[in-house]
């Protein structure tokens, strides 16, 4: 039972401490997008591509440009045919 409790708190330290470089990685990576691939990715996940277009006055063939790059980029994960962000 110690051994359990005990391997269960280094699990969780070890996902917090993953989370924080993850996140610090992301962070870096987020501040070299130029503007218009931040409005895209602070959109994505929160709305579809027809209302990204909409917001942001992209074609459908950038969006989905500067999607790719950002998925090459590590910051998201193509969830069938949606984008969603790794944090």
């Amino acid at each position: 039972m110690e051994k359990k409790m005990t391997s269960e708190q280094d699990i969780k330290k070890i996902r917090e401490l993953l989370e924080f470089l993850v996140k610090q990685k992301v962070f870096e990576k987020l501040n070299k997008l130029s503007s218009d691939e931040k409005k895209v990715y602070n959109l994505t996940g929160n709305e579809k591509r027809d209302l990204i277009q909409e917001k942001t006055r992209f074609a459908a063939g950038k969006i989905s440009k500067i999607w790719q790059k950002l998925e090459a980029e590590g910051l998201l994960i193509k969830d069938g045919k949606r984008y969603k962000k790794v944090i």
